[in-house]
């Protein structure tokens, strides 16, 4: 989104940034509901649209720690085949006379010269042996450094998740009407100097007749907030220029309505500024819709907030026109 907000900022309101689906209708959302991009990169590498590093970084815990565990158990198969076929007589301290248990052997002395562990029961006799055992216990050391390093990368990344409501609505504002959604702060952090940027795109036909994707930054009634510590309802008042003046819902779905949202604050656990995105398309719209509170005071007097409850709306009780 950093691109994107660039780019609108060197072009005029209402003209396409590059956006635009090749001016197809019905497509998918271009922001996932977790923040991700929408999309596949065809980029012709064998590693394909990332590299290993950015890969460990960003890939899920259960795929992370699969990718962890399958190199060890590798790595350690392919120097102990290797040790096997040097030969068990160059290692010693193996027991067993059947071929199985000499190669689990083979194993055990891989895992503890690629761990750098090095019990001595079990220790390499001869140039060639000791040379790859010198060879494992390097490799198993820079394998430890790199996962150090990705596994501080991991955590060290600044972690947002803000909850989104599922519905963008269209409500009365003050005589008129506004397009509203609502966020919270999931995580027990504290969030300060909240921003946000609402940017919306449509369909429409250039004067050569072909479908074209437009786009528009909105105006926020607040687009900075000091603290968020509950919810935020971001709203965008309907006037004479914005693009949704005038539309009804059916107009949405017709122009292929889509919402995109970029947050931006300071958080203090991490003492660095955390970035959130979220599109909403026009099956997501509601008319006519009022946010309900999703915080309350206890009979204790204490402020509580259920997150359970963000998003969630009522019909309006002015009749929008």
């Amino acid at each position: 989104m950093g691109i994107i907000r660039n780019i609108i900022d060197r072009k005029k309101p209402g003209e396409d940034i590059g956006l635009d689906h090749g001016g197809q209708r019905g497509r998918q959302r271009t922001v996932n509901a977790d923040g991700s991009y929408n999309m596949e990169r065809i980029t012709g590498n064998w590693f394909g649209n990332s590299t290993v590093f950015h890969w460990l970084i960003t890939t899920s815990w259960s795929h992370y720690w699969l990718a962890a565990f399958s190199f060890y158990a590798v790595m350690n198969v392919l120097f102990a085949a290797l040790y096997y076929w040097i030969g068990v007589e160059s290692l010693s301290g193996i027991r067993g006379e059947d071929e199985v248990t000499k190669f689990l052997y083979c194993f055990f002395f891989s895992a503890q010269s690629f761990t750098t562990v090095g019990y001595g029961g079990i220790h390499p006799i001869g140039k060639l042996t000791n040379i790859l055992a010198v060879m494992e216990a390097f490799t198993g050391l820079m394998t430890f450094a790199l996962t150090t390093g990705t596994l501080y990368g991991r955590f060290s990344k600044p972690v947002s998740r803000i909850k989104y409501s599922s519905k963008i609505i269209i409500a009365p504002f003050k005589g008129a009407s506004a397009m509203q959604f609502m966020v919270a702060n999931e995580l027990n952090t504290t969030l300060m100097e909240m921003e946000v940027r609402v940017n919306v795109s449509w369909m429409e036909e250039d004067n050569a007749g072909s479908p074209i994707r437009r786009f528009q930054q909105v105006k926020l009634e607040f687009d900075k907030i000091a603290m968020f510590p509950t919810s935020w309802v971001i709203n965008h008042p309907i006037d004479e220029e914005s693009i949704l003046y005038g539309k009804s819902l059916e107009d949405i779905h017709k122009m292929d309505f889509e919402v995109f949202v970029l947050l931006k604050g300071f958080d203090d656990v991490f003492s660095q500024t955390i970035y959130s995105r979220q599109s909403y398309i026009a099956s997501q719209f509601v008319f006519g819709a009022t946010f309900k509170r999703p915080f309350y005071v206890n009979e204790n007097g204490k402020l509580m907030m259920d997150l359970t409850k963000v998003g969630d709306y009522e019909p309006a009780s002015v009749v929008l026109h």
